[in-house]
């Protein structure tokens, strides 16, 4: 029951990010998101990639503790499964977190590679792949 329960906050887990928070490089944006994510530092990507105006610290406490209950192994992996570049320095990403327990995690984002820096402008966190490649 509560593996649906988290699976179902995942789902919901999309959000815009804020457009302030500007990666000097494509490197940076996938240094901080495969570290933290590895290491099962949920609340700290959901804050830097726009979350931060949506939670409260208790709500980002709770959403931590149910990611960290749904993943409780760190994910040892990570990968980029599917991109489409757009036009003008936009693109799409899904990028997968996972380990050999069985436990998968995939990113989704909207990027935009700008003079000063990438941005991310959308992001999604889910346990599940289906709604996040209906995103393509």
């Amino acid at each position: 029951m509560f593996r649906i329960l988290a699976t179902i906050i995942l789902c919901l887990l999309a959000l815009p990010a804020a457009a302030d928070e500007v990666f000097p490089t494509y490197a940076d944006y996938e240094t901080f998101v495969d570290t933290k994510m590895k290491n099962r530092e949920f609340s700290n990507v959901i804050s830097r990639l726009g979350g931060a105006d949506e939670y409260t610290p208790q709500q980002m406490e709770i959403l931590q503790g149910q990611l960290r209950d749904l993943v409780p192994y760190y994910l040892t992996h990570a990968d980029v499964a599917k991109r489409v570049e757009l036009e003008n320095g936009f693109a799409q990403e899904m990028r997968v977190y996972w380990n050999d327990k069985n436990s998968y995690v995939f990113v989704y984002t909207v990027l935009h590679e700008r003079e000063d820096g990438l941005v991310v402008l959308s992001f999604s966190l889910n346990t599940n792949a289906t709604p996040i490649l209906e995103k393509f």
